[in-house]
Order: C-alpha cells, then structure tokens, then sequence
C-alpha cells in the first residue's frame, strides 16, 4: 500500500499556500473586499449579522479543491496551509481583524499594562484576552446526529428567543449550518466534474465516493466508517475555514470510530486493509502541510502545526477505549514516519498491556512523537472543576496539552501562560521602570525577619500578579463577543442553543479559561533555598544570599555551590512535598472567586511552551541557583540543576492535590534510548497513571546523539525529539533550541 502520490499531491498544492508564500508578508484574502464592500453597505449591523453574512460569502465564493488521489474532500483554499484557521491568515478572519481594536477600545490604559506585562515576561499576552486557539469542533454529537439535527435545534429556538440578541444569534447559526451544507455540496460537484478528467482506476473510484458522500455527509449522520472518516476531516477543516478561531483537534478517533469499524467489517463492506488505507490518506494531510525539510526558525511557528488527535482511554460510560482503529492510527503514523498530526495517548493504570506495547514502539525506535494524558488524574480535575463526569471522560486535549470537554466548551488553554519564576525576579531586583509599565508592584524581601515573611511576601506578590491579570481578562475580554462571535462553532457546542447565546458570551455549558502556571519548581526552589540557607542552617543571612542573586551569582561560586545542594521539588523529602503542597493550595484557593471573560472560572494548569526559552532573558537571577538568562523550567518537571530518579520525581508529584489544577498538569523527562525497554515503560506508565499527574512528555534519546547532530546535521535526519507540546526534527531547530533540549537531564527508572 503505498499513498506517496497523495503526499506529492498534497505537498505541492500546500506549498502554493504556505506561510512563507502568502502569510510572510502579510496575509491578504481576496475575499475581505467583499466583505468591506457589505460592511460598508450595512453601517448598521451588528457583528453577528456581519459573521451571517461572511459565511455566505464565503460558502459562495469559495472554490473547492480535489484532490484526485483522496477520497476525502475539506480544502476550501481561503487559508494559509499552515494556520488551523488562525484568523490573521484565513478568510474567516475578516471579522475579527475588522473589530480587533475593540480590545484596546474596552480601556486603553488597562491594555497597555496588559500588554507591557506580556513583554516583560510576566505573563504571555497573546489574544490578547481570549484565547483564539485551542478549539475543538463537537464531533461526537455531530457524528450521532448530523448537522440537520442541529439545523432543526436552531429552527425550534427562533421561536423562543426574548431579545434582538437572542434572535441574531439563532439566525446567524442557521446561516452557517446551511452554508455548510452548500460548501459540502459544491465539494459533490466540483468532485464528479473531476472523475470526468481521470484515467487512473483508483483515482475515478475515490472521486466517485467523495462525489456521492459530500451530498449528504456532515449534514446526515454518517452510517459507515468512511463516511464517519470524511466527517470528521470535512468538520475540522471546514470549520477552521468558517469561523475564524483556530480548529486543533481532529477527535478521539478510535472512540468515534471503532464500532463504524466493526460494523462495515461485519457485513462485509470493508476490510482491514481498505480501513487502515483510509486512515493513512486521512492522516497523511496534516504532515504535509508543513515544509518539514526548511529549518524551524525559517517556517511557521517555528514547525508546530496544532493538528491532534486522540486515542485510548475511555468513553462517556467509563468503558475502555482501544479497539482496531488504535493500532491502525499508531501503525500509520510509525510506517509513514509522521511528525503530524500530534499523537496524544489517554492511559490508566488499567491501559491493556498490548496498547501501551504498540505507543511505546516508536519510543524504543527514536520517534519521540506521543505524549501520553493520564485519565486517572484527568478526568477526577475535571469532574471537580464541575463537569459531568460523562462529560469529562470525553476530554481530548486542545493542541499541545490543554484539556478540552469536546462538545461542552471551549476551554481557553494557552493564551495567558504566568511566569512564577519571574515574580521571584521582582522579589528580589528592582525595576521601578518595569513596574510603572505594568502596574504590578512587588514588595521586597529585604528585611525579613524569618522565612514565613518570606513566603507571604512571594505569595502575596504572585497572587497580586494573578489577579491583576485575570481581572483585566474578565473586565476587557467581555468585548469577545462584539469582536468575533461564532455561532456556527457555537450551534454544535452544548447549551448555547438552549441558551440562544453564542460561546464567546458565555453559552456554553462549561465556560473556564485556563490558566497555566510556569516554573513552578522554580519557585519551590528558590523558596527551599532561603530557608534551609537562610534561617535553618544559617549558612548565610537572607540579606547576603540577596547580593548574591542581584549580582547573577557572579563571585558567589562557593555559596551557589551549596544552594545546588539544598532540598528541592522532585527529591521527595517531607520538607519540598510539604512547600509544594502549601504553595499550590494556596494559588487554588486564592483565586476561586475570579471570573474570566465568559463568566466562567479560572481553571490552573501546570505546563509550559517555548517561554522556557523564550522568558530567559527576560527572568534574572533567582535563589535556586539559576543566573540570568539560563533556561527555565518545564511544568513539574524539576529543576536541570538537579539530577534525580523517575520514582523520587513522580512520588513527589503524587503528593500534590493535582484535581485542583484541571487545566493539565505536565511533566516533561528524557530517558536513555537503549537503556530502557518496552516493560520498563509499561511499568513507568502505569506508574504514572497512578501518581495523578495529568500528561507525560517523554524522550528516549542518546545524549551523544544529540551532540554529534549538532556537528553532524547530516547523520541524524530522522532524529526526532519532544520539545514543548509538540515533536520536530532535531538538526532542523536553531541552536538555541537544541542546546536547551540537549542540557535537560536524563533520568534512569
């Protein structure tokens, strides 16, 4: 079986398409003067009005794109190949650009000291309020109904609506369910014009079924495997053409399609290897999106493409999901030697044993291209964050690792990451320029008399900086639905039509807004090591080990030698576990009363993305030894400084009340690749599952490998490493980025 003439295909057209062809510059849609034209034209409608009228606009002039050698159809071609619909490179972006400044508009003062905390490091900015990223199109309930059983929904809703709001929303909804619908059939036409234009047997028959299936699928349910297939691919790429917000996940594939499976093999509709061909040219789209022979720092994003999927785990009724299309959908993604789509694993302690077997295959071979979610401390957070627990056994994970309910909501993962580290920074250097900037104004902990003080001050100021920056994204981020309302999104997602609200003004059925924390262990770092310096073994006076971190430790090497050698998160002691705990309880207590943009919670999270790298520079000296620029930290994972054992790290981590951080909690570690083998990383994985911590990131790796790649770019092409919620090829990174991967610490177990 081979599917190199479809990859040829799809790379070619993608390259036309690519970022560094339309997006370097700027992006431009043909379709946006249109759409100006209409604006300009209806001075008077509302932005719900204005999106009804975009989706028309753009199901009508849309052309669709065949591909002969796929039987799928979705490339609507007003994207930029690369983006998942982010919407300052798609068509559906129109609304949003137009509307933009409506976040500034809220309260100028109150954006600018938002943004200046963004460019010093403090917290990320991006959004700038809400998270525009991170969606996932209501698979399950779609592939169980059909869009016309929604369509229907929003028919029955029109009648009850009680405001001119209510009643835009239902109808703009009812616009974009039929606009998709056209779009699905344009896709029927233009693919029966093309089987006229073939010879090539295979070619005629995939058009054939993509021609008759387009003129009912996604707006019947679909009732065999491949419709199910095309489905899920038209859903994902439609929607990220239509609604400008970013569609990362393409479902829990093997939940969604195992019984489709069974049943066609049943009757005798397909076979094995017809399904698992299907899968392949599903899967194949997303790899070849993305230039993966260009250099990291030349391409999109530096490589990282949002397209994931998910298998394993469990349904909503708690029963075990691993079936057929598990191992087709790992098979295919190690034969065709995929970086994309991202492979996200749900695993328990109860995983069967031949499943962990197949993920742990591409580990034992170099592919560090699976991350692995941990139901038994996913699905607890989120039943305590308040959602049904068939709700919450139905989560996938919105991109690198942000935890998402699929149908119920939009959780908001990844767009306001806050830096513990560098509010132990502002403890300790002034910077009367930067805290004018931003408003945020730390006390210092010169002076204290005992380490309580010490604590009470970092927390005090962390907890500040918290609520400062949550405060202004639920006061200005409240515009969201003036900006970009998306009531196609919307209509699919549970109770926005039952509450004729659309998602972005709180309609959902769940409403959090992630809030991640990074570097945490730095902070327990630093806090450890002024008291057992400073006030337990008196090694030095606070006052001094303060010169000593204002002067990046330079002239201090004796003193940092013995910060190196104090207690640490990860070491399992009682002293780090008891400071881990207090610090976490006290961040998820102090911050239950905020509410975010959608009038939801605050949901934490314990995970990090390039700012490990790329809030170095801004983040200076703090007391656990790190100087000035040197990398953070990922996650839970400790400290580089520290080189410890797998079981003293994870029975450490086993010890935090995790259910209180929903959002995710990850830990990233590198094992030794030939060091290691498949039951050693079955037992690791069952150990995991049972410590509660929410995602592991491996790496099998050669640390020699590593460094000869970096001389040798040539010998280690295909060596592939897990960075920061997504894979790439290590020689194509900059070296700034491999240096980083290359000083985390490789553990045994």
């Amino acid at each position: 079986m081979s599917i190199d003439a479809l990859r040829q295909e799809l790379r070619d057209y993608y390259r036309t398409i690519s970022f560094d062809r339309l997006g370097k510059n700027g992006f431009e849609s043909r379709l946006w003067a249109e759409m100006d034209e209409f604006a300009a034209a209806h001075p008077d409608y509302s932005p719900l009005r204005l999106k009804a009228a975009m989706y028309d606009i753009i199901a009508e002039r849309f052309e669709p794109v065949i591909f002969r050698n796929s039987p799928f159809y979705s490339e609507m071609g007003v994207n930029v190949a690369e983006s998942d619909g982010y919407p300052f490179l798609s068509a559906s972006g129109w609304l949003l650009r137009r509307n933009h400044h409506l976040f500034k508009d809220a309260d100028a003062a109150e954006y600018e000291r938002y943004m200046a905390a963004g460019r010093h490091g403090i917290h990320l900015s991006y959004g700038p309020y809400p998270d525009i990223d991170h969606h996932c199109c209501s698979f399950s309930y779609i592939i169980t109904h059909g869009l016309s059983h929604i369509f229907r929904k929003a028919q029955a809703a029109l009648p009850q609506c009680v405001s001119p709001e209510e009643t835009e929303f239902v109808e703009a909804a009812i616009t974009g369910l039929l606009a998709v619908k056209k779009i699905a059939e344009k896709f029927s036409v233009a693919a029966k014009k093309t089987t006229w234009q073939v010879d090539n047997p295979q070619q005629h028959w995939f058009l054939s079924m993509a021609a008759a299936t387009a003129r009912k699928i996604p707006w019947q349910a679909p009732e065999t495997f491949y419709e199910a297939l095309c489905a899920l691919w038209f859903l994902h790429e439609v929607g990220a053409s239509m609604d400008g917000v970013r569609m990362y996940v393409l479902g829990h594939l093997d939940r969604l399609l195992g019984d489709f499976y069974q049943r066609d093999l049943a009757v005798g509709r397909i076979t094995y290897d017809e399904a698992y061909d299907l899968i392949c040219r599903f899967m194949i789209y997303i790899d070849s999106k993305i230039d993966l022979e260009r250099m990291a720092d030349d391409s999109y994003n530096r490589q990282e493409l949002g397209g994931t999927l998910i298998l394993g785990g469990c349904d909503e009724n708690g029963k075990t999901v691993c079936n057929e299309v598990t191992f087709m959908v790992l098979k295919a993604h190690h034969e065709l030697k995929m970086l994309y789509p991202k492979i996200h694993c749900r695993i328990s302690q109860n995983s069967p044993a031949e499943y962990l077997a197949a993920i742990n295959r591409d580990f034992l071979s170099g592919r560090n291209v699976i991350s692995f979610l941990n139901d038994d401390g996913i699905i607890p957070a989120q039943i305590k964050a308040g959602k049904r627990p068939e709700d919450a056994r139905c989560y996938v994970a919105g991109g690198c690792w942000e935890v998402i309910v699929e149908g119920c909501e939009h959780s908001a993962g990844a767009n306001c990451y806050f830096n513990l580290a560098k509010l132990v920074d502002m403890s300790i250097h002034p910077d009367p320029q930067l805290e004018t900037e931003t408003g945020i104004h730390c006390r210092r902990l010169d002076g204290a008399p005992d380490f309580e003080t010490v604590y009470r001050t970092v927390m005090d100021n962390i907890i500040a900086a918290i609520r400062q920056m949550c405060g202004t994204i639920g006061s200005c981020g409240r515009v969201w639905p003036r900006v970009n309302p998306s009531p196609l999104f919307s209509a699919c997602l549970a109770g926005c039509l039952e509450d004729r609200r659309d998602y972005t003004a709180g309609g959902g059925r769940y409403n959090p807004h992630g809030l991640p924390l990074t570097n945490f262990t730095i902070l327990v770092d630093s806090l450890l090591t002024i008291q057992e310096l400073c006030f337990e073994r008196k090694t030095c006076s606070l006052e001094e080990l303060l010169t000593a971190v204002r002067a990046d430790w330079d002239g201090f090497d004796a003193l940092r030698a013995e910060v190196l050698g104090t207690s640490h998160f990860g070491d399992n002691t009682p002293k780090s576990n008891t400071l881990a705990q207090r610090i976490l309880n006290e961040i998820y207590a102090r911050t239950r009363d905020l509410t975010n943009e959608r009038g939801g919670p605050f949901q934490l999270g314990l995970y990090s993305y390039r700012d490990i790298i790329d809030w170095a520079a801004k983040t200076r000296a703090t007391p656990d030894g790190r100087k000035a620029g040197d990398f953070l930290a990922q996650g839970l994972t400790p400290s580089r400084y520290r080189h410890l054992d797998i079981t003293s790290l994870i029975n450490s981590a086993s010890t935090l009340d995790l259910t209180q951080y929903p959002a995710n909690s990850v830990i990233t570690i590198s094992l030794p690749l030939g060091g290691i083998d498949s039951n050693s990383l079955e037992s690791l994985e069952r150990v995991l599952a049972a410590s509660g911590i929410g995602m592991l990131q491996l790496n099998c790796v050669n640390k020699d490998d590593l460094l000869d790649a970096q001389v040798h770019p040539e010998r280690h092409r295909d060596l592939i490493v897990r960075l920061y919620g997504y894979s790439a090829r290590f020689v194509k990174l900059n070296r700034e980025m491999q240096d980083e991967f290359i000083s985390r610490s490789i553990y045994t177990c």
